[in-house]
């Protein structure tokens, strides 16, 4: 497993978690993600965060680009050798996305 593929696997594990729907796109080299919320029909209802992450696979690091509506919120780096960078990434996802955190707030 890539690093790409480990760490959308973490983030789509942690976003399914808090209800929410996680899409990605990666044809034009640069890997770009939309968490989304749907209504009880199943119509997109919202999309509380948006990100880019940029891998290095060689190196073993990267970093991901933050957005909301009102654009670029916050970035992290991550190194696959320091797996605390890693949980820094999934503990940012579950407080932005979680029950108490600002985008469930209407």
């Amino acid at each position: 497993m890539n690093i790409k593929e480990l760490l959308l696997s973490q983030i789509e594990k942690v976003v399914i978690s808090l209800r929410y729907d996680f899409l990605y796109d990666d044809e034009f080299g640069q890997l770009l993600c939309q968490v989304i919320q749907r209504d009880s029909v199943g119509s997109i209802e919202s999309t509380p965060l948006s990100f880019q992450i940029q891998i290095n696979e060689e190196k073993g690091t990267g970093r991901l680009i933050y957005y909301q509506a009102e654009g670029e919120m916050n970035r992290q780096s991550f190194d696959i050798e320091n797996p605390a960078t890693i949980v820094d990434i999934l503990t940012f996802l579950t407080g932005i996305l979680g029950p108490d955190s600002i985008s469930s707030k209407k």
